[in-house]
């Protein structure tokens, strides 16, 4: 009433329009950073520090005594991608990827809280014949050399990028897998959509006594017993594209913020190794979470503070 508006006339208004940032749109990097190694700085409740994930004193300064609830990210990809070369990161060999990620690992581990989850989000390249086993190895280092669970594999849905098809067709997913130390905080709940058809639950868990007898009858599961409401998510999750962008981004905040809301609390701690253009913070800053986390490169620690 005290704006002139409607509800629907104010509801019409394009939030871009009107001056808010699209939360997958990325500044330009800068050319001249102003951050240097060894910063922290302090975003509200967050802190992202320019340093190496590996060092044990520089993840021990940036996490300040606080416990990780959540941990992901998505690491370098070997030697596949080019990255800001004035940070002095070199791209790492397929054959020596599982003995450099060691300290990555051995880092978050070491501030995991009990209940905690780590998601990590990366896919192996092909070339020629072959596709890499680095990241294969990868899993299995951190269940059989490093003391991890490996808990679940989540499929992340990509458009991919038309091109032409020699020896394999576009690559239109990538896997993140979720590792942790025993018995994890899960918040199905908060991450429910809403569905047409919504199937009553079957099978173990469902507290159903007659399950056994009505599994593979079609009427009996999809006839009577689906309705409208809210469903839970698979395991197969979607693109998260970004309409502002017309495209998926690289890593969307849709991303992280799933994995923020169905596997932590409000106030809870939610730490990136790689913080790359900062999706995994601009998620947790929408859901009440705090983030920490640490960047190799000044210009994108500027980026990231932008």
């Amino acid at each position: 009433d005290l704006t002139g508006f409607t509800a629907d006339e104010i509801a019409a208004l394009n939030p871009v329009e009107v001056g808010l940032t699209d939360e997958d749109a990325v500044p330009e990097v800068p050319e001249a950073p102003v951050t240097v190694l060894g910063d922290v700085w302090l975003l509200g409740k967050h802190r992202v520090m320019c340093g190496d994930c590996r060092d044990f004193a520089a993840v021990e300064k940036l996490m300040n005594g606080v416990k990780i609830n959540v941990a992901i990210t998505s690491p370098p990809y070997a030697s596949q991608r080019k990255y800001d070369e004035s940070s002095g990161f070199k791209p790492i060999s397929p054959n020596d990827y599982v003995d450099w990620y060691q300290d990555v690992a051995a880092n978050i581990i070491a501030n995991l809280q009990h209940d905690g989850s780590y998601f990590c989000n990366i896919k192996p390249n092909a070339e020629e014949l072959k596709r890499e086993l680095y990241v294969f190895d990868l899993v299995l280092a951190h269940v059989r050399n490093w003391g991890w669970n490996f808990a679940e594999e989540f499929c992340w849905e990509r458009a991919g990028i038309p091109q032409q098809v020699a020896r394999r067709f576009k690559n239109q997913f990538e896997p993140i897998y979720h590792f942790t130390k025993g018995e994890w905080k899960f918040r199905p709940e908060a991450v429910k959509h809403e569905s047409k058809a919504v199937p009553k639950a079957l099978g173990k868990g469902a507290g159903d006594t007659n399950a056994a007898k009505r599994q593979g009858h079609v009427s009996a599961i999809y006839g009577n017993d689906i309705a409208a409401g809210m469903a839970y998510p698979g395991n197969r999750l979607p693109t998260f594209q970004s309409a502002a962008l017309g495209h998926p981004a690289a890593y969307p905040v849709g991303l992280p913020e799933f994995f923020i809301k169905a596997y932590s609390d409000e106030g809870d701690v939610v730490y990136d190794p790689f913080m790359g253009s900062g999706s995994t913070l601009i998620a947790a800053e929408k859901n009440g979470r705090i983030a920490c986390g640490l960047e190799l490169s000044p210009k994108y620690v500027d980026l990231i503070v932008r």
